[in-house]
């Protein structure tokens, strides 16, 4: 059993990693992304965005849970991984086939019919997505996040290279396909490669027997992620056109590049952390309000200032052509306020064994969805992004009071934890709003760059103040890369 500060070191030094990979691929994709708008248009973006949401649920169909399944079973770990490999196969031919000839029914009820190609190209990548996580539950349950690194980086670089050349050739949507097929390619390769396991197949039917329930329940809560992480993009699609969810995509990626990438990368630290503390009630109390606090204190500054300086950042990154992302981008920096403070809720149900509570809360929110996009559309993409804001309020709130009842994490915990990291946010918020307004500053790029200085200035000088601890992060990050707490 680990001591709080021991505990709390490792999913440091796991979170601090897994964000290296995640801050290294964003910034390579953000690169790829400027670079693209440029040359492509919001049709092209549509169309494999349509592509890479179908990619994303098969995805989560033909893995079925093996990944998690690696971390979760410790016996018989080699075992486990060459069952995992088969089953993910298996599935990947199964799935892959089935919408390869389903893909007209698919682009017709949500997307483009100029989608359908695209669909049947993205559906070869099922056979590298099984492997891919395979070989990364052996890494997570090593703990070994440091080798995480590498695989996302080179799949962020060729998917980058390859997709810029091939737009320039005029390759159009198809530049981005090939691009994520090449990319996933390296990635895989790189995996295979680091985690040291010479890759076989089995269907012992112990194991099979004892990974299978679990897998089972976390394929469900994958795929009701997934589904909830894409109805966006199928419902744009249906309700407004393709052009529409080009322009959404763009603006979706910078929250998501920004912002919600903190959560991701915290996520792959904080579930086998929570695992380890599992059967320790207090002591999960304590690990929760404490990773919670350090994760809001870098996402509510981090979308504030991301809704600030929205008008500026879009010019310079995307070209005059895109300023209708501009009034998106501000609406969906206020949603991933709610979505980072209530993201790792997930990761505390999963790891006390109850991923029906995501499966069902997920189910709520899907069922919901469709509804609040059939009424928020009317007013177009900024319409549909605040119906965004309600239904996660609406989701996030169910499941932090479940979590007060299952494991006593509730509203005077959640409340505590964000207290500081929210009173910061708002001062910083309102002295580069105050200075926005007060000074007028010639030039995009060049007001980007003080409003950004403002704003980090401002919350360092504020936090330093309001609660100084959460400085400190930073500086344990540094020490954590020289000592060896974890078995890489």
């Amino acid at each position: 059993m680990f001591s709080r500060q021991e505990l709390n070191q490792k999913i440091a030094a796991g979170a601090f990693w897994t964000h290296l990979a995640f801050v290294s691929t964003r910034l390579i994709t953000l690169v790829n992304i400027a670079v693209l708008a440029r040359i492509l248009g919001t049709d092209d973006f549509g169309l494999v965005a349509a592509g890479l949401a179908v990619l994303a649920l098969l995805e989560a169909v033909s893995e079925g849970g093996v990944g998690a399944s690696v971390v979760w079973r410790r016996q018989d770990p080699e075992k486990t991984a060459a069952v995992a490999m088969t089953i993910s196969l298996i599935s990947a031919v199964l799935i892959g086939g089935v919408a390869f000839f389903a893909a007209p029914l698919i682009a017709d009820a949500f997307f483009d019919h100029r989608s359908v190609e695209i669909i049947r190209a993205l559906s070869v990548c099922l056979i590298l997505s099984g492997p891919s996580s395979v070989f990364i539950g052996i890494l997570q349950r090593d703990l070994a996040f440091r080798k995480r690194v590498i695989p996302e980086v080179l799949k962020a670089i060729t998917k980058t290279v390859v997709g810029v050349l091939l737009a320039l050739s005029g390759f159009g949507a198809w530049s981005l396909v090939y691009g994520h097929i090449a990319g996933m390619v390296v990635g895989v390769l790189a995996l295979w490669w680091l985690s040291k396991w010479k890759p076989h197949l089995s269907l012992d039917r112990e194991t099979v027997s004892a990974i299978l329930p679990f897998g089972i329940q976390m394929t469900l809560v994958t795929i009701l992620s997934v589904l909830s992480k894409n109805v966006d993009y199928m419902l744009i699609g249906h309700f407004l056109d393709v052009a529409a969810l080009g322009i959404y995509v763009l603006a979706f990626s910078l929250t998501d590049q920004i912002i919600l990438g903190i959560c991701w990368a915290a996520s792959q630290a904080l579930f086998p952390a929570y695992g380890a503390i599992q059967a320790d009630l207090p002591a999960l109390r304590r690990s929760y309000e404490d990773s919670l606090t350090g994760i809001a204190a870098l996402t509510l500054p981090a979308a504030a200032g991301l809704a600030i300086v929205a008008d500026p950042l879009v010019h310079v990154l995307y070209g005059d052509k895109w300023s209708q992302v501009v009034p998106v981008v501000q609406v969906l920096a206020m949603y991933t306020m709610v979505h980072s403070v209530a993201f790792n809720l997930g990761d505390l149900f999963k790891a006390v064994g109850r991923p029906w509570v995501l499966t069902w809360t997920n189910v709520l929110g899907l069922m919901l969805s469709p509804v609040v996009a059939f009424i928020s559309t009317r007013w177009g993409l900024v319409g549909f992004a605040f119906g965004l804001i309600f239904l996660m309020s609406a989701v996030s709130l169910l499941r932090l009071l479940i979590a007060d009842r299952m494991v006593g994490i509730g509203p005077r915990i959640f409340l505590r934890a964000l207290r500081w990291p929210v009173l910061s946010t708002l001062l910083m918020a309102g002295a580069t709003i105050g200075i926005d307004k007060l000074v007028h500053i010639e030039g995009s790029l060049l007001r980007l760059i003080v409003l950004v200085g403002v704003g980090c200035i401002s919350y360092v000088l504020v936090l330093s103040v309001t609660a100084p601890s959460l400085l400190s992060a930073v500086a344990v990050f540094t020490r954590l890369k020289r000592q060896p707490l974890l078995s890489q």
